[in-house]
């Protein structure tokens, strides 16, 4: 049996440049087609109003529209029973704050609904201000955390 001879192959260098390049080139592209500004519609503004031309309504008459940061419903225990503020206005019964809480989201804005409870407030009453708070449609209802 002839054994094979060796022969002496070039050396198996890897070539950088050509991978380099690739890299370049698809580093290039994909800073090009990405997009590093917010698109124009998901900003916020007070400025673009709805065309007023051709329509009937006349906008002094509509109510300003107010934007809510947060709605804090504040539960107060007072001699006698508790009393229920909506962003500092008091609120005579849990219907009325429901209906409250149903005319501000049915501006189209989601705000969060804070509950803050005194420390001596059942813990069934705050549920049930929760509970109402969910059924008005607020999506984010959470309760006030103390600092301690």
């Amino acid at each position: 049996m002839k054994v094979p001879l060796r022969r002496s192959q070039g050396s198996l260098d890897v070539e950088m440049t050509p991978m380099i390049d690739v890299v370049f080139l698809l580093l290039v592209f994909f800073v090009w087609t990405s997009s590093f500004e917010q698109p124009e519609f998901d900003l916020p503004s007070a400025v673009a109003q709805p065309p007023t031309i051709g329509t009937r309504d006349d906008p002094a008459d509509a109510p300003p529209i107010e934007i809510f940061d947060e709605l804090i419903v504040r539960m107060i225990a007072r001699e006698g029973g508790h009393v229920i503020e909506l962003n500092g206005q008091p609120v005579r019964d849990t219907g009325e704050l429901e209906s409250r809480l149903k005319e501000i989201l049915k501006l189209g804005v989601q705000p969060p609904v804070i509950v803050d409870p005194e420390p001596n407030i059942a813990i069934a009453e705050a549920i049930l201000v929760y509970d109402i708070a969910r059924v008005a449609g607020a999506d984010r209802v959470l309760f006030a955390a103390n600092a301690e």
